[in-house]
């Protein structure tokens, strides 16, 4: 909790050290007194935006210092040991400095740190709250059940979403189906026009061969032509050397052996020049297509290649038979997303319903809990109640299929109604104070602040609420020839009786406003 705020050269303020107990501390004051400054100074000392109308006039430096004690259990410890940040016992110290040239610093147990960790780690412990809460939003209430009961919805978002995912692929493949004549069309002329040029593997290349063949006939014949001339002689010069050799081999063995196993090689070499030269001539002298007709084949393969897009005929080809084969067979596969669908549903509806059972239980907690503070806030007549309406699987959420709002009933015999909507201005203040008291025991924020400044008559106008404080601090203003300045004076238990008449009466207190105040108390 937070346990002193010390404020130096804030607008109004000079120097102020505030000291808080636990429990129910209320802050009173006429209007106009500085109360709205205590909240923009523990503003800024949790990391709100620093500015310089803020400085007290003639001021070069302000620094707001607050101090909070935390249960060693609380969740914050985690991220101050991530931080790094050193610590004594359970003692948070936040302090803020702010120039008067608008630059500011913020500290944490005196160790310099970011405006939005500052800013972060404040949020883990306060909140505040005015007197038109987000509370009163319907919308917000199903999130402050379900904190409350701690419960987990995580199952019911995962179900929501395998739903959602599984209804959207139906809506998809059904849009595709719809558009998917045009493409068949398509895709049965391409398998077809593609199956009729009967591309072979690899026929590009071989065309590609055959084509630079027929092209340089004439060249390849008269070149081999003149190499069918030459190799004959050479070949019966090396069988009569060959013969020589092998005679005389047994007169220098050593000499001649190499030299006619080499001859050997070269006979056997130039035979298969001879075969090769052979077979070619026979490719071009008797190679059947025209150059025309080779062309043309080419060209026909290539345009097909370049109308679908194609590095390969038969792999597209391939590929277009089978997006057919599965548009052909699309009510197949309409069918099983209308399967998942279904199940994927049915999951969802059982996770929500047993998420609602969660809730309803919660709800029922809820209302026997806040039943308890409303009699020391003087409303024992109100009735609070959770309304649910149920939803239908279509209409759910991530959140589930129930949509609640926190009705309230003032008194016996009048229609209950939702709670921004019936309660008065004075109950829906103790309202706020009591559901935000419940629901903060769910959470782990230690200090709440209500502001009701906006009412125009203190941090709280309700003596009915002032009456019930652990401790109560009055907020004055004071004007001197030297300035105004704001301070704050903790009130005696008569003290206190005395600031309630006031919220009572007004400035001309009476005896009656006195024992009105002292019953509110429960003095008398």
């Amino acid at each position: 909790m937070l346990e002193t705020l010390s404020i130096r050269n804030i607008v109004l303020i000079d120097e102020l050290h505030l000291e808080f107990t636990p429990g129910l501390c209320v802050l009173t004051g006429e209007t106009g007194a500085g109360k709205s400054i205590l909240l923009d100074a523990l503003g800024l000392a949790l990391g709100e935006r620093a500015e310089t109308r803020l400085l007290r006039q003639g001021a070069k430096q302000a620094q707001v210092t607050a101090l909070f004690r935390l249960p060693s259990s609380h969740s914050l410890w985690q991220e101050i040991d991530a931080q790094g940040i050193l610590y004594e016992g359970q003692e948070l110290i936040f302090r803020r400095v702010l120039e008067s040239d608008g630059r500011a610093k913020c500290f944490l147990n005196d160790h310099l740190i970011s405006q939005t960790l500052m800013r972060r780690l404040g949020q883990h412990l306060v909140e505040i709250h005015g007197q038109f809460d987000q509370l009163l939003e319907a919308k917000s209430h199903l999130l402050a059940l379900d904190a409350f009961g701690k419960i987990n919805r995580k199952p019911v978002e995962e179900a929501f979403n395998a739903y959602k995912n599984a209804r959207q692929a139906l809506i998809d493949f059904q849009d595709a189906l719809a558009k998917s004549f045009e493409r068949q069309t398509f895709l049965r002329f391409a398998v077809e026009e593609i199956e009729k040029a009967a591309p072979r593997p690899g026929e590009e290349q071989d065309l590609e061969r055959e084509r630079a063949l027929i092209s340089h006939r004439a060249k390849l014949a008269e070149a081999l032509l003149l190499v069918d001339q030459t190799l004959p002689p050479l070949m019966s010069g090396l069988s009569l050397s060959h013969k020589t050799f092998s005679r005389i081999q047994e007169l220098l063995p050593e000499k001649l052996t190499p030299l006619v196993e080499a001859s050997d090689r070269a006979m056997v070499e130039v035979q298969e020049i001879l075969e090769g030269i052979k077979s070619l001539k026979g490719d071009v002298d008797g190679s059947p297509s025209s150059l025309e007709t080779l062309e043309n084949r080419l060209h026909a393969l290539r345009a097909l290649s370049r109308k679908y897009h194609a590095e390969n005929l038969l792999c597209r080809l391939d590929e277009f038979k089978k997006e057919l084969a599965a548009l052909d067979h699309g009510e197949d596969h309409l069918h099983d997303l209308e399967v998942t669908l279904q199940k994927t549903k049915q999951i969802y509806a059982e996770k929500a319903r047993e998420l609602s059972a969660l809730r309803r239980s919660a709800a029922k907690s809820l209302e026997a809990t806040l039943a308890e503070e409303f009699s020391p806030l003087k409303l024992p007549h109100v009735r609070f109640r959770v309304h649910f309406e149920e939803l239908s699987e279509d209409m759910g959420s991530e959140r589930g299929l129930d949509r609640i709002e926190f009705y309230i009933q003032t008194n016996p015999g009048t229609p209950e109604g939702p709670l921004s909507a019936i309660a008065s201005g004075g109950e829906l203040s103790r309202l706020m104070l009591a559901l935000k008291v419940v629901l903060a025991a769910a959470e782990d924020v230690p200090t709440l602040i209500f502001d009701e400044i906006e009412s125009g008559t203190g941090i709280t106008h309700s003596p009915q609420i002032a009456s019930q404080g652990t401790q109560h601090m009055v907020v004055l203003k004071a004007v001197t020839q030297e300035g105004t300045t704001t301070h704050v004076k903790s009130l005696l238990q008569e003290e206190r009786c005395e600031e309630v008449a006031r919220m009572l009466a007004g400035q001309d207190i009476t005896d009656e406003a006195r024992a009105a105040a002292r019953r509110l108390m429960g003095e008398v």
